[in-house]
């Protein structure tokens, strides 16, 4: 089982700001992103256990995510 917190907009998009998910096994971020039916270009951060983490993560059992959107400004 693994704790999902949307930040930003994803949170309105998803209608909540926490979800929690039996994953079973190791995912990658673009099934994760699937699963949450979430276009791949909905997440431009990941935070894993609070740490950063690449775009090509792997999402185990017992984490903890913080998926960010893509991020403007100017």
């Amino acid at each position: 089982m693994i704790e999902i917190e949307f930040g930003l907009n994803l949170a309105e998009l998803m209608g909540t700001k926490r979800q929690t998910l039996d994953i079973g096994e190791s995912l990658s971020l673009t099934q994760l992103e699937a699963r949450l039916g979430l276009a791949e270009n909905d997440v431009g951060m990941v935070l894993i256990n609070e740490a950063w983490a690449p775009l090509d993560c792997v999402i185990k059992d017992g984490d903890f995510v913080q998926l960010y959107p893509f991020l403007e400004g100017g």
